[in-house]
Formats: C-alpha cells, sequence, structure tokens
C-alpha cells in the first residue's frame, strides 16, 4: 500500500511538473509572440501582462503605449489560426467619433457643453482595415461607419414629452444619421447613474426593426409620436416600455 502511494506520488509529481512547464514555455510563446507583434505595429516595446483565458484557451495581453495618438491601455489576444488582435484602433475611433459629433452637435447648438456623446465600435472591425496606420491612424469617417457605429447621446433632462424635446432627436439624427447606423438617446435628471430609475430612453436605426424605426421613418415630430415609444429601467423588472407621456405599455400577452 505505501509503495502504491509512493509511485502515485511520483507520478502526481510528474504530471504536475510537466504542467507547469508546458504552461510556462506556452506563456513565454505568447509574451514573445504579442512583443514582435507591438513592435511591429506600434514600434513600441511596452511590458505585457499575460492572464489566462480559461474560456478560449491559452493568454490574454493587456499592454500601455506610450506614443500618441495610441497613448493608453488595450488587450491583446491570440486567436485560434494564431494570428493576433487589439482594441487599439476600436478604441482609437471610439475617441475620435465622440470628441467630434459632440463637437458638431454642440456648435450646431443642438447639444450642450455638458451633455454627452459615446460612440461604440464593435471589436473586430479593423481587422479589414491596415492596422500599421503610423504616424496618421485611418479616421473612422473615412473607412466604413455606416456599417458598424453605435452612437449614443446622453440629454442630461428629464424626459417630459415637450416639442422641444422631440425637435432635438430629429436634428440630432439629421446632423449625424450619414456617419452611424444606430443611434441611443437617453433622458436622465441624473447623469452617472441609474439608482432612482427615472432613465427613459429610445434608439434608430439605419434599418428599421420590429421595435425600432429607422432614421428614414422619423422625418417629423407626429412620425414620433406616431412611435410613441420609450423605454426605462424599472425597480421590479428593469425595463418597461413606456409611451411618451408616461404610460407603461402594457404586454400584449397579459391583455
Amino acid at each position: 500500500m505505501i509503495k502504491k502511494r509512493i509511485v502515485a506520488g511520483i507520478v502526481g509529481g510528474l504530471l504536475a511538473g510537466g504542467f507547469f512547464v508546458y504552461t510556462t514555455l506556452e506563456k513565454s510563446e505568447a509574451r514573445d509572440a504579442y512583443s514582435a507583434y507591438v513592435k511591429e505595429t506600434y514600434q513600441e516595446q511596452p511590458d505585457i501582462e499575460l492572464s489566462r483565458d480559461w474560456h478560449m484557451g491559452g493568454f490574454t495581453g493587456e499592454m500601455t503605449l506610450t506614443k500618441e495618438p495610441f497613448a493608453g491601455t488595450y488587450f491583446l489576444e491570440i486567436y485560434s489560426d494564431g494570428s493576433i488582435h487589439d482594441n487599439v484602433l476600436e478604441t482609437y475611433w471610439e475617441r475620435e467619433a465622440e470628441r467630434t459629433i459632440h463637437e458638431r452637435l454642440v456648435s450646431r447648438g443642438i447639444l450642450k457643453e455638458e451633455e454627452t456623446v459615446r460612440a461604440e465600435v464593435p471589436l473586430g472591425v479593423s481587422d479589414d482595415a491596415q492596422a500599421n496606420v503610423s504616424p496618421t491612424p485611418t479616421s473612422i469617417f473615412e473607412t466604413n461607419p455606416k456599417t458598424y457605429l453605435d452612437v449614443s447621446i446622453m440629454f442630461h433632462e428629464d424626459w417630459n414629452n415637450t416639442d422641444e424635446q422631440k425637435q432635438r432627436i430629429l436634428d440630432v439624427i439629421r446632423e449625424i444619421e450619414s456617419d452611424v447606423y444606430w443611434i441611443h438617446f437617453s433622458f436622465d435628471g441624473k447623469p452617472g447613474g441609474h439608482d432612482d430609475y427615472t432613465e427613459r430612453y429610445m434608439m434608430f436605426t439605419r434599418k428599421a426593426s420590429d421595435i425600432d424605426p429607422s432614421f428614414l421613418d422619423v422625418r417629423t415630430i407626429e412620425d414620433l409620436n406616431a412611435y410613441d415609444r420609450l423605454y426605462g429601467f424599472d425597480e421590479t423588472t428593469f425595463t418597461t416600455e413606456y409611451r411618451f407621456d408616461g404610460t407603461p405599455i402594457e404586454d400584449e400577452t397579459t391583455r
């Protein structure tokens, strides 16, 4: 019995040691691959922090670039085909879109300086773009933004169902519809938090869906009134549908 335990312990130790060596080698290879990729693509050699990706396997990396215009912290990932991907361009494009759209709307008198624009570019959209675009990266507006650029506009006010608020929605749509495919409007008397459950929001898309109209469907205040749907946060159901006057829209199945 003692011999069996000794043998089992030796086997277990060998397996554990082998796994440790394999993991260390795999981690070293990932670090080398990331370092070479970053040096070639962004002409920098930052320290790369690795962490095990238990869902996809392998190691993901985190790096901090210091040179403009890409200064910031980003992640790296090795796909199953061995290719390396990062979120540098997506992040740069999002910052660019947020800044330029905000400036455009403020200069037109549509948005207040303190009101917020957020942009989102889904991961992977830079795969078709040239990654090594130094010294000046390709602008999001020179690619194909209508395919993937999402924009959120936060009006720092409660929804009061006024024509002035509806006209602002229309003005934003007309001003940026050629550069985006999806716009999310948010009305919140307490920007930065939903704990008061007062936020109301609505969405418009380049191509109409079952619940959200397209930019072309909404040309006038009357069009908005015909649409007449808001969403809102609720303490119990989290999301509730409302008519513009604040009346909850009943679930058809409960009628």
